[in-house]
């Protein structure tokens, strides 16, 4: 099988393989359940031979009889080893499914009967001499004989669990021709209990579902009832901080304000502009204009001293008082706007 085989695979195919790994597993741990185990109640219940065209209640080499069983009864048939053909062989070392697989694809040589004439089957008898060997009984029933012991299930009404040959050995696990009458389509096959896993395994993933939908709907629930005694809580902290959010633009509003309208730094300004030797008498400033008077030294020129340095614009001279000239300086009284305010 390669790897595009499996990404080109229906959704039937991969059930298939899924299946059929289940059951090699399940066949793979049945063979290490022991024997006696394994056969289960079938086998130790009621057994009816078969015998002249019929199933006869009891057990084979003169056991007791019983009284004949109800209809849909599960037995165990037994066929006379005299009806049968059996031998021995050596194969590697394999579990109950893979013996199935090889004795039925092996079953036109290991017995001197035409290809399609028999009902091939057998059993693990043991380790043979060999390292990773194993002895193997196969036995083989005519078609026409088990067709007619098909035939005698069908008129009893039984249920046929096991078809086992006549065991004379003493060995604890007979060989089973039911599986191999099943292939060839003369029992009917054993009810599937796949739908029933299917339905169980549909009802736990609902019921998983509908436990984590009621678990994650109790945490909600949780979660807001935690909510809901917190909302005190909540509000104090959301009113801090819508007030904190408040002072902060208040701060940073005082802060631009200061920046733009900082005095101290408009009278640096002025006083590095002012010629040498004036001198201010009164400084008036409304955030944008600001308004000099004082005296100057003769022949210098206050306005132009402004309108050089850069920081005043629309420098005019103001004329609104008279002031008299003193030993000190010629007055001035300006108007001007401060740049970068």
């Amino acid at each position: 099988m390669t790897a595009r085989a499996i990404l080109d695979a229906d959704m039937r195919t991969i059930r298939q393989w899924l299946l059929g790994g289940v059951r090699w597993w399940l066949e793979e741990m049945r063979s290490l359940v022991p024997a006696q185990v394994r056969r289960g109640r079938s086998s130790d219940g009621l057994k009816l031979i078969y015998r002249d065209g019929a199933l006869v209640p009891g057990e084979p080499r003169g056991s007791r009889a019983v009284s004949k069983p109800r209809q849909g009864t599960r037995v165990t048939i037994i066929v006379p080893a005299a009806l049968c053909l059996s031998r021995v062989i050596i194969r590697p070392l394999l579990g109950d499914r893979d013996l199935r697989r090889v004795i039925a694809f092996e079953a036109d040589t290991l017995l001197p009967i035409p290809a399609g004439a028999a009902i091939v089957a057998g059993r693990a008898a043991g380790a043979a001499g060999e390292a990773g060997k194993m002895r193997v009984e196969v036995a083989g029933i005519p078609a026409d004989t088990a067709q007619a012991i098909a035939a005698a299930i069908l008129a009893a009404g039984v249920v046929p669990a096991r078809v086992e040959l006549e065991e004379t050995s003493g060995q604890s696990a007979p060989i089973d021709f039911a599986p191999a009458m099943r292939e060839g389509g003369l029992l009917p096959q054993r009810r599937s209990a796949t739908p029933l896993i299917w339905s169980l395994v549909a009802f736990l993933l609902c019921l998983n579902v509908a436990v984590a939908i009621w678990r994650d709907s109790a945490r909600v629930a949780q979660y807001e009832e935690l909510v809901q005694g917190q909302q005190p809580a909540i509000s104090v902290a959301r009113t801090i901080a819508r007030r904190s959010e408040q002072d902060r633009r208040q701060i940073l509003q005082t802060i631009a304000l200061r920046r733009s309208h900082d005095p101290l730094a408009v009278m640096t300004s002025v006083g590095g502009a002012l010629p040498n030797g004036a001198w201010l008498q009164r400084f008036i400033w409304d955030g944008a204009t600001v308004r000099l008077v004082g005296y100057r030294p003769a022949k210098s020129d206050v306005a132009t001293a402004l309108r050089r340095s850069g920081r005043f614009a629309e420098v005019r001279t103001l004329a609104d008082e008279t002031q008299a000239a003193v030993a000190a300086g010629e007055p001035f009284d300006l108007s001007a706007k401060v740049i970068g305010q």
